[in-house]
């Protein structure tokens, strides 16, 4: 009997010893959880290591490379631009998007310096770099815009990383999801009865490529007074660079090809035969020099593949009509 004078029940005794177990259970469950998503965000941190080139708008070429680490999608690390013995040392903070295929980085500041020579007014590096994989490799380009803490506009560049084996665990996450099959059939689209579909009245053809090399010239007659010039690196992004002249004039010297296109405008002579030259600075990695470029008149485009050994320049003939 209880002093109550109720009758006391034995599971009475048993509650409070089953509430405490059930508590320490709980609250062991919650340490292994705060354990395991401490152990997790570790094993998500990786280091990475790449070793590629960046080509400065003067000409020049430098080894270049970045030594990080990746924890969800933020970078840390550092960046090296050498010329042996001498070198550059940064630190970088940046962040990667394997959907996008895309890592952007910075160089906050820099660590060490052994007076590296150069033409070039190099600052913090600015980069916005694109994955691309084809049958030919795999490359990581895009441009570089550099500038001093104080805003002072230095000398831009691009900068390239093709070494697979390097590249490939850093983009496989996304490469594992590439392909998406599917069986299902999709039903032809139809316009619903009575309603007629607008179609453009003059859709933009587009151009065959036509492919030039030294000891070919190709001759186009040109009804405006510019020439619009997108040239790219088409195929493998290998380190091509070129030289374009035009009537002697030199609009792009020893440029570097990447993905991304470099536009120019040129003004041409209003009479007679404008002649414009490709050179092939060097060969790449994957001989021989290939840039593609598309030419436009207007309205009027020509797709061209221009294909020379180191030293051979292809010759286009631009001829202005009145």
């Amino acid at each position: 009997m209880g002093r109550d004078g109720n009758s006391v029940k034995e599971t009475d005794f048993l509650i409070p010893g089953l509430l405490k177990d059930r508590c320490r259970l709980l609250c062991a469950a919650a340490i292994f959880v705060l354990v395991a998503l401490s152990v997790s965000g570790k094993l998500l941190a990786q280091s990475y290591t790449l070793s590629g080139m960046m080509q400065m708008n003067t000409g020049e070429t430098f080894p270049y490379k970045i030594v990080f680490t990746e924890e969800n999608g933020n970078i840390t690390g550092s960046s090296y631009t050498f010329a042996p013995p001498q070198q550059t040392k940064s630190a970088i903070k940046g962040t990667i998007d394997r959907y996008e295929r895309k890592i952007k980085f910075r160089e906050t500041e820099i660590t060490e310096s052994r007076g590296m020579p150069t033409k070039a007014f190099m600052c913090l590096v600015n980069a916005t770099l694109i994955y691309d994989k084809s049958y030919n490799g795999a490359t990581l380009s895009g441009p570089v815009s550099s500038r001093q803490t104080d805003k002072t506009a230095c000398t831009p560049g691009t900068l390239l990383f093709n070494t697979a084996d390097e590249l490939q665990p850093l983009f496989q996450p996304k490469e594992t999801f590439d392909t998406v099959i599917t069986m299902k059939k999709k039903a032809p689209v139809q316009a619903p009865t009575g309603i007629k579909v607008a179609m453009p009245d003059n859709p933009t053809p587009i151009p065959e490529t036509e492919k030039i090399t030294a000891g070919k010239v190709n001759t186009y007659d040109w009804y405006t007074d510019t020439l619009i010039l997108d040239i790219w690196d088409g195929g493998n992004t290998d380190g091509d660079r070129v030289t374009i002249e035009c009537n002697g004039k030199t609009y792009l010297e020893r440029h570097y090809l990447i993905k991304e296109k470099k536009r120019v405008k040129i003004v041409l002579n209003k009479e007679g035969i404008n002649t414009l030259s490709i050179l092939a600075d060097n060969e790449g990695s994957d001989p021989p020099n290939t840039a593609t470029m598309l030419l436009s008149d207007g309205d009027k485009k020509y797709s061209i593949l221009a294909y020379n050994n180191m030293g051979q320049r292809a010759i286009i003939k631009i001829r202005k009509v009145k």
